[in-house]
């Protein structure tokens, strides 16, 4: 008996325009109504993910790829990056002309803040490279292809994935480093939880989990992961996916 899901955000819930389906939300509504538990597991911060936990009152978030997980307001695990891991990656990124965002808890900085980046929330300070000496949830380094990749032989000790435009650093590289602690607090067993995701960093949380779930538009290496695969994020995926495994009582969408 599944117990309790964890959704990813970018290319799970949210379509390609950035929306999330709002029959999904329904579908939400229904299990919570059954008594199981929905949190969402993300690379994102707390503030970036409260904007769609809020809309199927979401209390458990599992933000910054597992590095930083709260229940009911209450941060219960907090892993960062070192203080000079964080430093040294900022001032190699400015040194090459790049730039650099550095998370720590709710707050960022950068040495060229963007604007109106919704998965970048909280919205970065203007500050210089000393004030990225401290420990961090998550770096965000926007290089050109040779320079991340030169980079990236500098990183040990925490994980890192090439997003295309940008890598992005976190503490570890599991999400499931962070779903772990909150279900053992829960009482819920690892084959009790279901998990739906569509990146790379989602494959721990795939494997782990008692059931992991795919979205179509995930590339191959993450669709091996899971146990089976349900439809992309235009079509609906997750929403077909809960109705499969918990025999929801509705007609949202029918295949």
């Amino acid at each position: 008996m599944y117990r309790m899901v964890f959704l990813d955000i970018d290319g799970t819930i949210l379509n390609t325009r950035e929306e999330m389906d709002e029959k999904l939300i329904t579908a939400i509504g229904e299990l919570q109504q059954r008594g199981i538990l929905v949190g969402l597991a993300t690379g994102r911060s707390f503030d970036a993910s409260i904007i769609y936990g809020e809309k199927f009152g979401c209390s458990m978030y599992v933000t910054y790829n597992g590095g930083y997980v709260i229940h009911n307001k209450k941060v219960i695990h907090d892993v960062k990056i070192p203080a000079a891991l964080a430093y040294e990656l900022c001032r190699k990124t400015d040194e090459l002309k790049g730039t650099y965002i550095h998370f720590a808890d709710r707050q960022s900085v950068s040495n060229h803040p963007p604007r109106g980046i919704e998965y970048l929330l909280p919205n970065a300070k203007k500050a210089d490279i000393d004030h990225t000496n401290r420990d961090a949830h998550r770096l965000v380094v926007y290089l050109n292809a040779d320079d991340r990749a030169a980079l990236q032989t500098d990183i040990s000790g925490a994980a890192v994935f090439d997003e295309g435009d940008r890598l992005e650093v976190f503490s570890t590289k599991s999400k499931w480093s962070g779903i772990l602690p909150l279900i053992t607090e829960l009482g819920i067993l690892p084959e009790e939880v279901v998990t739906i995701g569509n990146g790379t960093n989602d494959i721990g949380m795939l494997s782990s989990a008692g059931l992991g779930i795919a979205m179509r538009n995930s590339p191959d290496c993450v669709k091996e992961s899971a146990d089976w695969v349900t439809e992309d994020n235009d079509n609906h995926g997750v929403v077909l996916a809960l109705n499969k495994v918990f025999n929801l009582n509705n007609d949202l969408v029918s295949r």
